[in-house]
């Protein structure tokens, strides 16, 4: 009997070493490391694109004279407006929705060299090669989830479900 009783003593060391390991493994908490501070560090360059794209999308009387899109998302308290119209499971549904159409026209766009802007809010003024203003006012709340194209002479609102062909016909 004392013999069995040792031959199934390494049998439950080895079973006993992995869940050891386990429990360490799960109880051993990382810490991040700490930066130091970042005034030493360089700001993160811009490309000179994004640098353009931004100062025309915040500047209050930004003017765009040169062929672009314009791609806009509603902020919190559009959001809040949207999911209370139409419900709290169709928003998820409508807003992942367009979120999958607006990737496919970032990535369409990017593909054709087209200067995208991104602005959050306010105002933006186009001037056309003819020399007529029009204005995009952004803070209005009826805008959700779009997309515009500017083609140099006029603004279109473009419609994302089909937005290749939006592109063909406005973009000439």
């Amino acid at each position: 009997m004392p013999n069995k009783l040792l031959s199934m003593m390494p049998m439950k060391k080895h079973l006993l070493l992995p869940v050891v390991f386990f429990a360490f493994t799960a109880c051993h908490e990382s810490k991040a490391p700490i930066e130091n501070s970042t005034a030493t560090a360089p700001p993160p360059q811009e490309t000179p694109a994004k640098q353009d794209a931004v100062a025309n999308a915040t500047e209050s009387k930004s003017q765009i004279s040169t062929p672009c899109a314009i791609f806009y998302s509603p902020d919190s308290i559009q959001l809040a407006k949207l999911k209370k119209d139409n419900g709290e499971e169709a928003f998820y549904t409508i807003a992942d929705d367009y979120q999958n159409y607006m990737t496919d026209a970032r990535i369409f766009l990017e593909g054709k060299g087209v200067k995208i802007l991104e602005p959050t809010g306010g105002k933006i003024s186009f001037l056309s090669k003819s020399g007529s203003k029009t204005t995009l006012n952004l803070s209005d709340i009826k805008y959700s989830w779009e997309v515009w194209l500017f083609d140099g002479n006029a603004l279109h609102k473009a419609d994302v479900t089909d937005f290749e062909d939006e592109y063909h016909r406005y973009m000439k």
